[in-house]
């Protein structure tokens, strides 16, 4: 499946945002498995706003540990 994703966040975030993606991608390409993580600081500035269609698929719940973060995973 190929899809798109708009957001829309402060510049300061961007390189944060895009290099977990990039590590992502890189970790697909060599079958590596690791957990990554990017602190989503509400009560700071990070406040992105994402758009895609709204048919596409989506798990809004994940696994909560006892901090309350959430852990995705298709498993």
């Amino acid at each position: 499946m190929k899809f798109t994703i708009e957001v829309e966040m402060k510049d300061r975030w961007v390189p944060h945002f895009l290099g977990m993606l990039r590590y992502m991608q890189r970790l697909g390409s060599i079958g590596g498995s690791r957990m990554l993580s990017f602190y989503s600081d509400g009560d700071g500035d990070f406040n992105p706003k994402f758009e895609w269609d709204s048919e596409l698929p989506v798990n809004i719940h994940g696994a909560r540990d006892t901090d309350g973060d959430r852990f995705f995973d298709a498993g």
